[in-house]
């Protein structure tokens, strides 16, 4: 999948080699995109390269997955705390506990940074 340069994000990885104006390789097929290989990219002035990746439709099928489970996660919070919503201190607590959720479920391997 042939990304812009301004649309890559960390983690991905690229399908194809990736040569500069002058043929020297600047990073091999395989490589794992960072911050920091994304700013170098941008340097050398490339402005599109070939990433791995399932395509549009899929990317399309996860946001609404995405979407759905969020949703579910607020209904079901929204239930739970029926009975103290009036309470400004409760609602808060409620979306606190949303994002965590949320923040959860998109990023499962990453530690809680918060204790």
């Amino acid at each position: 999948m042939q990304l812009k340069i301004d649309a890559l994000k960390p983690g991905m990885v690229l399908a194809r080699s990736v040569y500069n104006q002058q043929d020297l390789l600047l990073l091999e097929k395989g490589t794992a995109l960072t911050k920091k290989r994304i700013w170098m990219l941008k340097t050398w002035g490339i402005d599109q390269v070939n990433v791995k990746g399932r395509g549009q439709k899929a990317e399309a099928a996860d946001a609404e997955v995405e979407f759905e489970t969020h949703a579910s996660i607020e209904k079901e919070l929204q239930a739970k705390f029926a009975d103290v919503l009036d309470d400004p201190i409760m609602e808060a607590i409620m979306k606190a506990a949303a994002r965590q959720l949320q923040k959860g479920l998109t990023h499962p391997d990453k530690p809680d940074e918060s204790t």
